[in-house]
């Protein structure tokens, strides 16, 4: 990421965003998704909340359109939904 990205306020209620930047949240979404599974492995109850909580509004902010890179972790956030 390039300094005048990283200087760059986040809109949040943007509905368009550049493709680098829908990588970049799939990217944190899948980082996130990541973490959340290790916290879950040595069960990590607060962890695992919080992580939760964080890839939904990840996932909130990338939106509802087919994103490459994202099919394993929407299949895993609805398993663990169904759970």
């Amino acid at each position: 990421m390039s300094s005048a990205l990283a200087n760059r306020p986040i809109a949040l209620d943007s509905t368009e965003r550049s493709s680098e930047d829908l990588e970049e949240l799939v990217a944190l979404a899948r980082m996130i998704a990541y973490a959340k599974y290790a916290a879950e492995d040595v069960d990590l109850v607060g962890a695992m909340h919080c992580l939760g909580m964080a890839l939904n509004e990840v996932l909130r902010e990338i939106g509802d359109g087919p994103h490459e890179g994202l099919a394993d972790v929407l299949a895993s956030k609805a398993a663990t939904c169904l759970n």
